[in-house]
């Protein structure tokens, strides 16, 4: 009697592209090597259209999920900005947003590793989503940081409900 497991193996690119399919979502694939795959895919959302990439690392087994904020930041922000993502990554449970110093693309970025197995749809769904979750609950506060003039501080604690005295 054989007691192993009779699973089917589908490979990741596959996995993803039926997540996508199962949302009725626009992609495509951009680059499929032996080293890589790219799907790319986006979300209106509050703060505009946002492209969104699926990136496997084949020979590492790990899926990056990106989205990208549509704001660019001046370089005379990038500073500020980068301080307020420090900030608010230290307080985040999954994903993070990065800065490009030379461009000022704001992205955020969550990541999963896989195996031969099949991924549950609430790890792809939760990573996928969450990406664009950080980008939508925090372009506002980097908005009032490049365009108010406000401090990484005081934009975070305006996120966190914090009241500054000094302000009143």
């Amino acid at each position: 009697m054989n007691n192993m497991r009779n699973t089917e193996i589908i490979p990741m690119k596959e996995q993803l592209i039926n997540f996508l399919i199962s949302l009725e979502y626009k992609f495509g694939v951009m680059e499929d090597t032996e080293e890589r795959t790219v799907i790319q895919s986006g979300l209106s959302l509050e703060i505009g259209d946002t492209d969104g990439y699926f990136v496997i690392h084949h020979k590492i087994s790990l899926v990056e999920v990106l989205a990208y904020s549509p704001l660019n930041i001046p370089e005379n922000k990038r500073l500020e900005v980068s301080k307020f993502m420090d900030i608010m990554d230290y307080h985040r449970y999954l994903g993070n947003l990065q800065l490009n110093h030379e461009r000022g693309q704001v992205r955020s970025k969550t990541y999963f590793l896989y195996t031969n197995e099949l991924v549950p749809s609430h790890i792809i769904n939760t990573n996928y989503f969450e990406a664009f979750r950080n980008l939508e609950n925090n372009i506002p506060s980097i908005m009032s940081i490049v365009y108010a003039g406000k401090d990484a501080e005081t934009a975070a604690n305006e996120y966190f409900g914090k009241v500054n005295p000094k302000n009143n």
